[in-house]
C-alpha cells in the first residue's frame, strides 16, 4: 500500500535508533576474546584470591602465638620427665609459630595486587611478640653505706669476746664395701633406690627467657620463604583463574582485557 502510485499518503518515518556499540550492531553480544587478555585476567583472579586466604591465615597464626605465649597449652614441667631438657619452652614455640604467621604474611603481600594493602599486613604481623630487652635483668640497688656508731669508751675500748660455738664430732664411717652395690643388683634391691634418687634429682634450671627477635640472616630467610609460598599459592590457583575468567567472558559479557583496570 504504501508503495501505490494513486496514494497521496506520505510513509511514516520511521524512529531514530541509538548508536549501540559495534558488537551490538553486528550480532555478537560478547567482547572480542583474545589469549593475552584471557592471560592476565587468569593471573589477576588467581592472585586476588589467594591475597586473602593467606592473610586470614597470617592473622590467625599471629593470634595462635600470642595465646601460646600467655601459656595456652602448655605442659607442666613435672609430667615431662627426663625428656624435659629436650622439649623447648613455650616461649620458644610462640616465637617459631610468630615466624610463620610473618612467613604467610610476606606471602599475602606478594599475592595481592594492593601493594599498600600488603605492606599494612606485614607491619601488623611482623613486629616481635616481646620488646627487645625483656629478658635483661635489673640493674642492681646500690647498697646504702651506714656509719659506725662511735663507742662511748673512746679509743681504749676493749675489744669484743667472741665464743666459739662448739663442735660435735663427727660419727665413725663404716667401710665402704666396694662389693656392696654388686650384691645390690643381684639381689635387685638398689633398683628402686637408684629409681627413687633418680627422680629427685632435677637438672637446675631457671625461668623461661623469651627468644631474641630474628636477626638479619631469620629476616631474610622469611622474606625469601614468604616469597616462594605466595607464588606458590598463586600458581596452585591458577585453575580456578582460568574457569572463572572463561565464566566472565562467556556468562557476563566481560572484557578480559579490562580485567583488574576498572578496580
Amino acid at each position: 500500500m504504501a508503495n501505490e502510485p494513486l496514494r497521496r499518503t506520505r510513509p511514516r518515518p520511521e524512529p531514530p535508533q541509538p548508536d549501540r556499540p559495534k558488537i551490538w550492531a553486528e550480532g555478537d553480544q560478547r567482547p572480542p576474546f583474545t589469549f593475552r587478555g584471557l592471560r592476565r585476567a587468569t593471573l589477576y583472579l588467581s592472585r586476588a584470591a589467594v591475597a586473602p586466604l593467606n592473610a586470614w591465615a597470617a592473622r590467625t597464626t599471629r593470634r595462635v602465638a600470642v595465646n601460646v605465649s600467655n601459656g595456652a597449652g602448655r605442659i607442666p614441667e613435672g609430667k615431662l620427665g627426663r625428656v624435659e631438657r629436650f622439649v623447648p619452652s613455650h616461649l620458644r614455640v610462640a616465637g617459631w609459630i610468630k615466624n610463620s604467621a610473618a612467613v604467610l604474611a610476606h606471602a599475602s603481600a606478594v599475592a595481592d595486587t594492593d601493594f599498600g594493602r600488603g605492606n599494612a599486613l606485614v607491619a601488623e604481623i611482623e613486629p616481635h611478640l616481646w620488646p627487645v630487652g625483656v629478658d635483661e635483668a635489673p640493674a642492681p640497688r646500690p647498697q646504702e653505706t651506714v656509719e659506725p656508731i662511735a663507742s662511748p669508751f673512746g679509743a681504749d675500748a676493749p675489744a669484743p669476746v667472741v665464743l666459739a660455738e662448739p663442735v660435735p664430732p663427727e660419727p665413725e664411717r663404716p667401710e665402704a664395701d666396694p662389693l656392696a652395690a654388686i650384691r645390690d643388683d643381684l639381689d635387685g634391691a638398689g633398683k628402686p633406690a637408684r629409681k627413687a634418687k633418680a627422680a629427685r634429682y632435677r637438672p637446675p634450671s631457671g625461668p623461661a627467657l623469651p627468644p631474641d627477635p630474628p636477626g638479619p640472616f631469620a629476616t631474610t630467610a622469611i622474606q625469601v620463604t614468604g616469597y616462594l609460598v605466595g607464588w606458590a599459592t598463586v600458581i596452585i590457583a591458577l585453575p580456578y583463574g582460568l574457569v572463572r575468567s572463561l565464566w566472565l567472558w562467556r556468562a557476563k559479557s566481560v572484557d578480559l582485557r579490562r580485567v583488574g583496570l576498572d578496580d
